[in-house]
């Protein structure tokens, strides 16, 4: 096996052990030698790839972080430019799709970070992105959030219930695939609350 592909396959290694361990006893608690003994590599091996946890938890999230925002970057605009119902709809439903497609594929990462034993803050910083591409599309299109009530409210049931959705689908045991939640997600911004309340 050639050094190149060697490095990789121990870095990758490293990742799923730094993950299982965060999921099992916690960011705060694990240590370089659960990581090495988990992995099956020495701490040597470790300190040649990272300077420490938090460099490998900080170069995670940066990766996670940075294809998230290239892809509702690419895919955010069409839902504000949809005119028509069956339009908004669909192109709603592809925002979400392509987003929790990608999710999905780092599925055990993203559920251990968005944790309690995880890193809150990671959490906080992609609502504040979503928050970021949110409003910088509708200031391009000359638009706003509604005033109906105070635009701090209106941007967290935009945004906040849609991660905590998210964030409840990440931890379920039978998941629906991406696409059925694309699909539930998608009705559900075109539900008031109400809508979801019935009475026999």
């Amino acid at each position: 096996m050639k050094h190149a592909e060697q490095n990789a396959l121990t870095d990758q290694k490293i990742k799923e052990a730094f993950i299982q361990l965060i999921e099992e006893v916690g960011f705060n608690k694990l240590t370089i030698s659960d990581i090495a003994r988990q992995a099956g590599i020495s701490r040597g091996t470790f300190y040649v790839h990272y300077v420490d946890k938090y460099d490998l938890l900080n170069k995670i999230e940066d990766t996670i972080f940075a294809e998230l925002s290239q892809i509702l970057a690419d895919h955010l605009n069409e839902p504000f430019l949809a005119r028509t119902d069956d339009d908004i709809a669909s192109s709603t439903y592809q925002a979400f799709s392509y987003c929790l497609n990608f999710v999905d594929s780092e599925r055990a990462t993203i559920r251990a970070l968005f944790s309690q034993k995880g890193d809150p803050q990671f959490f906080e910083r992609v609502k504040q992105l979503i928050e970021h591409l949110f409003s910088q599309k509708l200031a391009e299109l000359n638009g706003h959030f509604s005033t109906v009530i105070p635009i701090y409210y209106s941007r967290e049931i935009a945004i906040s219930n849609l991660l905590n959705i998210v964030r409840h689908w990440l931890n379920k045991t039978n998941p629906e695939t991406p696409d059925e939640l694309a699909e539930i997600l998608m009705r559900s911004r075109l539900l008031a609350p109400r809508d979801l309340l019935v009475f026999d």
